[in-house]
């Protein structure tokens, strides 16, 4: 389970090693977590809510947003569903293995007051429909939490990340599906280049490292963001990751017409 990935296991990360990858993502993406409790809590005003937290991960967020009530994880990672089964299961929270790219699966997991999910925008085949599936699932007085990269990704992320969105195409998304954002949130985070070296040297990483050719040709369609990551490296010492978060609420559809949201990074900017 070590290195770098999106799923992180809080009680695998060494005490003396909260400096390294795994132990920053731990807190950025505690950040994130906690940024939804806090709104939800504040949108139920301390009602307790039925929630989802669509890919959980290995369990630690769902445990946080368990605060605001009876929350259900799910992820399509057997070992991270046992590990948060084993690890963050109480009265308040269950697990269970579900693909969010399955939309027969996400039809039956009913209604809930609110749809938490973060860092899975990127990764679904079709944002469009996964968002509306989040409108859908919500009951009335209903809210929705995501989050997702702001900062490119394509580069190295493929194939796990299939899209890259800015706040810009974030804000049409959200329009075309029913939405609007009631609160947002921006987080920056820098990763030591030193740190991505160990991670991809190490004989247990798990960075979706793309082979040279891919990275050309990614390039080659994409200088502006060739420099970006040139300048990032040689000039800031880091990659800099950003990521977008919100609170949003359902409101009635006006424009019927899919947004564009298409692989790539074409969605970006």
């Amino acid at each position: 389970m070590a290195g770098i990935t999106e799923r992180v296991y809080p009680k695998e990360i060494d005490a003396d090693g909260i400096g390294n990858i795994q132990g920053v993502m731990y807190k950025v993406f505690t950040t994130r977590y906690k940024v939804a409790r806090d709104w939800l809590r504040e949108h139920f005003q301390g009602r307790k809510a039925r929630v989802i937290d669509i890919a959980c991960g290995s369990g630690y967020g769902t445990e946080i947003l368990s605060e605001v009530g009876e929350v259900v994880g799910v992820d399509l990672d057997p070992e991270a569903v046992n590990y948060a089964r084993k690890n963050y299961k109480n009265e308040r929270t269950s697990f269970m293995l579900g693909n969010a790219d399955d939309a027969g699966f996400l039809k039956s997991l009913g209604k809930f007051d609110a749809v938490v999910s973060l860092a899975t925008v990127e990764h679904v085949a079709d944002a469009y429909r996964f968002m509306r599936w989040i409108n859908l699932a919500l009951l009335p007085g209903g809210a929705g939490v995501v989050c997702f990269p702001s900062a490119v990704t394509m580069d190295w992320a493929i194939p796990h990340h299939k899209r890259d969105i800015s706040r810009s195409a974030a804000r049409r998304l959200f329009r075309k599906t029913g939405f609007e954002i009631k609160r947002d949130f921006y987080q920056n985070h820098k990763l030591d280049i030193r740190d991505l070296i160990n991670e991809t040297t190490s004989k247990d990483n798990e960075i979706p490292v793309p082979p040279l050719r891919q990275w050309v040709g990614y390039y080659l369609t994409h200088p502006h963001h060739f420099i970006l990551r040139a300048y990032e490296i040689t000039i800031g010492g880091g990659v800099l990751f950003a990521d977008q978060e919100y609170l949003l609420l359902p409101v009635p559809v006006i424009d019927s017409l899919p947004v564009r949201v298409s692989p790539g990074s074409k969605s970006y900017g």
